[in-house]
């Protein structure tokens, strides 16, 4: 089972933040979002309910670093 990674970013130009998704271990990104989100919050909310949307039956864990 393939895992995925997010990270938010923040863009200095517009003081928004966007999204990028990584798969597994790679270093580079698989997809990088646009700087529509408000807040970092915002921007993780939105990604896990798009990946629940999109697979309804996996579990969705989150691990944070500590």
């Amino acid at each position: 089972m393939a895992q995925f990674r997010i990270e938010t970013v923040l863009d200095r130009t517009t003081g928004r933040y966007y999204v990028e998704v990584y798969q597994d271990s790679e270093e580079i990104p698989l997809v990088v979002g646009k700087p529509i989100y408000m807040s970092h919050e915002h921007a993780m909310a939105d990604s896990v309910e798009i990946f629940k949307q999109a697979m309804p039956t996996q579990p969705i864990t989150a691990w944070r670093e500590k």
